[in-house]
């Protein structure tokens, strides 16, 4: 089939919707009226405890974009090159560190009363991100239950990451709690280590003031070093239980043979700043840095758009 010259002039200018950042993007096009009582009015008939992994959300609720390429986005749209720096981390406790600033930047401000569409089977999203950038395959791989499988490798070959998993959403009469169960590794072959990478859960909280937010605990774990830490997304402290910042992420790094010796201390906001002390020293370190990592993040553009007839997947190669 050969395109006119009106259809390749619309696939030249075509452009991805912006990323979920720090500011502006996504969240500044997205800003209907009464917003709160429409998402209210969708969850009357639905019990406290119900599944909603199968949820019909009208479309007026959906982002311009699939849960896969939210899923990729975490990865290919980033200010700095976090996953780069796991690798030429100079030994085990440096690289360890790496992924988890690394990990905390997949982070990305969640937007109120809207979810991405629902994949349908067989689904890809596969993206190349500029000269000796990422090369980013997502797949959904089943239906019921949602599945979603990601592999990924950087030009180097340093860098691999391999992802099989899904969403729990369930609803809890005020809130909304969305789990991501099934595994999620970063491996860095050079090194012959390979990380287990937990994700944060989705809160979205209906009543009594709506608001939505990371919550839980997260481990990253490599079990070659024997290195481990722990993250909790929590609310700071707050007065009589009141208020707190949400965005608050505290947590450690330890040996796992050692739980109780604690070799650095993580502290700060995801959205902010984020650092690591030294236990033994007292030495305070920047971890990671909200503003160079996901701060006004650059719209992805569209270089090279090919429909192939063979197994009907839409290739789009990514500058960044």
């Amino acid at each position: 089939m050969v395109e006119s010259e009106g259809e390749a002039a619309a696939c030249a200018a075509a452009v991805l919707t912006p990323p979920l950042s720090l500011e502006g993007g996504l969240a500044a096009e997205l800003r209907p009226a009464n917003l709160v009582r429409r998402v209210l009015s969708l969850f009357r008939n639905v019990s406290p405890g119900s599944d909603l992994s199968h949820f019909q959300l009208p479309a007026t609720f959906n982002l311009p974009k699939s849960q896969l390429q939210m899923y990729g986005e975490g990865l290919y749209c980033a200010g700095e090159d976090l996953l780069g720096r796991c690798a030429r981390g100079k030994d085990s406790l440096e690289r360890l560190t790496s992924v988890v600033a690394w990990s905390i930047s997949t982070t990305r401000p969640p937007i109120f009363g809207f979810a991405p569409y629902n994949p349908v089977l067989g689904e890809t999203h596969h993206v190349s991100a500029g000269s000796g950038g990422l090369n980013v395959l997502l797949e959904q791989v089943s239906h019921r239950p949602p599945v979603s499988a990601l592999h990924a490798t950087n030009a180097a070959g340093d860098v691999r990451l391999v992802w099989c998993q899904s969403p729990v959403p369930k609803f809890h009469g005020a809130s909304i709690e969305a789990a991501v169960r099934g595994r999620r590794e970063l491996r860095l072959p050079r090194h012959g280590e390979r990380y287990e990478v937990d994700c944060p859960n989705l809160l979205i909280r209906l009543l009594p003031a709506p608001s939505v937010e990371w919550s839980g605990d997260v481990r990253v774990v490599c079990a070659e070093s024997g290195l481990e830490a722990q993250l909790s997304y929590c609310r700071s402290r707050s007065f009589l239980g009141f208020g707190g910042d949400a965005r608050c992420v505290r947590g450690r790094v330890f040996r796992s043979a050692s739980r109780d010796e604690t070799i650095y201390e993580i502290d700060g906001f995801w959205d902010r700043t984020v650092s690591l002390k030294d236990v033994s020293t007292g030495e305070v370190s920047v971890l990671y840095d909200a503003q160079r990592a996901i701060s006004k993040l650059t719209t992805p553009v569209v270089q090279d758009h090919k429909v192939l007839e063979k197994n009907a997947a839409l290739r789009v190669s990514v500058s960044i």
